[in-house]
């Protein structure tokens, strides 16, 4: 069974020292490259980062939902069998998004080297897909992980800084420090269950993937919130266009992954509750959402008035950023941060009770549906802010979808 968890006031402050160099990566790093490369060029880089984050939810394959929550009250050696599962699962899972790249660089990479850009969104998506965090977060053991991202992050934003003068520089190292980080993490796994047999087994594979089939739809539009919709909208979309929505999306999303930490540690904490039963764990969940709620509201706040003073300064090293229209998109993303800090502890309630998982399957997977066919028609159309305003719709949707989901399942 697990073990007693660890205070909050102790995993927080070591967790969160990793999310700030997740935080710091995207902030430094890609107002750098835009700078460095030239719009056609970022374009560029930003497809293949988009295409690779979103395939990599193939070969995630649903497991950081779905074992997480049978890993979390587990034993030792059921925790080995799900681990079984899941690698040899994830092994057969690389094939498909091997296949989907080749179609994604086919059907929406205009110019460009079509073999090169496969292969980097190939090998980053399996390599972005394998991490072990569904055993680290079920196991309690987020702080002391977040000492090894910590180093990775580090050195992956210096060595950025330092060398990556062009995208191929930059993917490579991006796939490097992904691959250290998914053969640590399994490393640790394997240290702490040390099976007779090893983690690739053929009978594995079947329930493996039945496991995470129950989750994979969900993991996949998930993404499409984030991925899905500027891969969708780069269809019609030109490489500039893209890679400035691009920038918005990925510093409003820095600053919603910093919270990463704490949704890691307060859903095992939400599936413990339920065995004190659901309203007690709904309390505690609505408690962290109305923080979230809040601090979101300070946060964008302090971000409309923190982008009046920097954007005088980077001005004139802008290069080829446009300022204006970053200015605009991120001022329409900016509202993610009250919706989804504190929506997701809600979220992740649904998802913990059991109960309401065809609720939350459907409001994800309706969102996703919804968002990819707004991105590829109206939303790549209307540029990066026409874009960002159906990243607010489909949040909205899916919040309203889950509403009525619960809604619908406790009158039944």
């Amino acid at each position: 069974m697990t073990a007693t968890a660890p205070k909050l006031s102790r995993t927080l402050p070591a967790v969160y020292a990793a999310a700030a160099v997740r935080l710091l990566l995207p902030v430094l790093v890609l107002p750098l490259m835009a700078t460095r490369m030239g719009p056609e060029e970022f374009g560029r880089l930003s497809f293949v980062l988009v295409w690779s984050a979103l395939l990599a939810m193939v070969v995630e394959g649903g497991f950081l939902a779905a074992a997480t929550r049978l890993a979390v009250n587990a034993d030792a050696p059921r925790r080995w069998q799900l681990a079984q599962q899941v690698f040899s699962a994830r092994c057969v899972l690389c094939i498909p998004a091997i296949v989907l790249s080749f179609v994604a660089v086919q059907v929406a990479g205009h110019g460009g080297d079509a073999w090169a850009d496969t292969l980097t969104i190939a090998a980053l998506a399996c390599a972005l897909g394998w991490p072990a965090t569904w055993y680290l977060q079920a196991t309690q053991q987020l702080a002391r992980w977040a000492q090894v991202e910590l180093v990775v992050y580090a050195l992956l934003i210096a060595a950025s800084w330092a060398f990556a003068h062009s995208a191929i520089v930059y993917l490579t190292l991006q796939l490097a420090a992904s691959t250290v980080l998914a053969a640590l993490g399994w490393w640790w796994l394997r240290r702490d269950l040390p099976g007779e047999q090893g983690l690739w087994s053929v009978p594995a594979v079947r329930p493996g993937l039945r496991l995470g089939w129950t989750m994979m739809p969900v993991s996949i539009a998930g993404a499409a919130y984030s991925y899905a919709l500027p891969a969708a909208a780069s269809l019609q979309m030109s490489k500039p266009d893209l890679g400035t929505y691009f920038m918005a999306d990925r510093l409003v999303r820095a600053v919603l992954n910093a919270a990463e930490p704490v949704f890691a540690v307060v859903y095992p904490r939400i599936v413990t509750l339920f065995q004190q039963g659901a309203r007690m764990a709904l309390r505690y969940a609505a408690r962290w959402s109305v923080g979230g709620v809040v601090v979101g509201l300070v946060l964008y706040a302090l971000g409309v008035a923190g982008w009046q003073v920097i954007e005088p300064l980077v001005l004139a090293r802008a290069g080829s950023i446009d300022l204006a229209t970053l200015r605009a998109t991120m001022l329409v993303l900016g509202a993610l941060l009250p919706l989804l800090l504190g929506w997701k502890f809600i979220g992740y309630w649904m998802l913990g009770s059991t109960r309401f998982d065809t609720a939350y399957r459907s409001c994800v997977v309706i969102g996703g549906i919804a968002g990819t066919l707004g991105a590829a028609t109206w939303g790549g159309a209307a540029g990066p802010v026409g874009l960002a305003w159906v990243a607010i719709g489909v949040e909205l949707l899916v919040m309203t979808v889950a509403v009525v989901g619960m809604w619908l399942t406790a009158r039944r």
